[in-house]
């Protein structure tokens, strides 16, 4: 019994089973071999994917271009526009509450938290 492949706990394990050369250790050259054809599929996805943000990036009408091609204020600037838009998005909610006679804790506790989740989407976002 030269080599054989058995199924051990689910994945499948290659397997030397020749005395006195490390009985029951996996075969080395296999694995690295697999491991090559993994890292070469994922640096493929990987390259493909650069190519087509980069072809997104470049198409006429964006919006927001990349962050390398703006100007060093301008990221910083937009964040103070929206930030700004957040503020006023909370007076409308207000006035629109009070406007139907509601509690001055649940006008706040409403702001509160529509505030919050605004400002976390802005915040995360990668693209101001």
């Amino acid at each position: 019994m030269a080599a054989a492949a058995t199924l051990w706990s689910g994945y499948p394990v290659f397997m030397s089973v020749t005395p006195g050369s490390g009985e029951g250790q996996p075969d080395a050259e296999r694995e690295a071999q697999r491991d090559a054809e993994r890292e070469a599929q994922r640096d493929a996805e990987r390259e493909a994917q650069r190519e087509q943000r980069a072809d997104a990036a470049q198409q006429r009408g964006v919006m927001i271009p990349r962050r390398g091609k703006r100007l060093p204020l301008e990221g910083p600037l937009m964040r103070l526009v929206a930030t700004g838009g957040i503020v006023a998005i909370g007076v409308v909610i207000a006035a629109i509450m009070t406007s139907q006679h509601s509690k001055g804790w649940l006008i706040g506790l409403v702001v509160a938290i529509v505030s919050v989740v605004l400002a976390a989407v802005l915040w995360s976002s990668r693209r101001l």
